[in-house]
């Protein structure tokens, strides 16, 4: 029964991590590429994106209906894999230990703090009509 309930917690974060890694190793390795041809280009693309696609779709939906989480939590959720992929690839695969981190962490927070500060807002126009 325990096993049941972390499963059905796990799952929907799992796909919406496994689609981010996707994302962030596809965004890396286009921006690393010199001289490469549209047709390459789309070969290297397409897997890739339909990795993301699927693993996030489905992670986004398991969320939503079952988790019951609201857009803006999963766009945190999303985003918060989105900087730690980033992070992860940064410093340990291509070992750019040069990265600032307080303006890493900053940036981060920054973000998280607005998308916060924006639902806050549009909740109190809502109820207000």
């Amino acid at each position: 029964m325990a096993q049941d309930k972390c499963t059905f917690f796990l799952v929907p974060i799992l796909f919406i991590f496994i689609g981010s890694v996707s994302y962030t190793v596809a965004a890396y390795y286009h921006l690393s590429l010199t001289n490469w041809t549209f047709l390459k280009a789309f070969a290297i693309a397409l897997p890739l994106i339909l990795i993301e696609y699927q693993f996030s779709i489905r992670g986004n939906h398991y969320a939503y209906s079952l988790l019951k989480m609201n857009a803006v939590q999963i766009t945190l959720l999303t985003m918060t894999f989105y900087f730690i992929n980033s992070w992860i690839l940064n410093y340990f695969i291509l070992k750019k230990h040069a990265v600032v981190w307080w303006r890493e962490v900053t940036a981060f927070i920054l973000i998280v703090l607005a998308m916060s500060l924006s639902t806050m807002t549009s909740g109190l126009i809502v109820s207000r009509s």
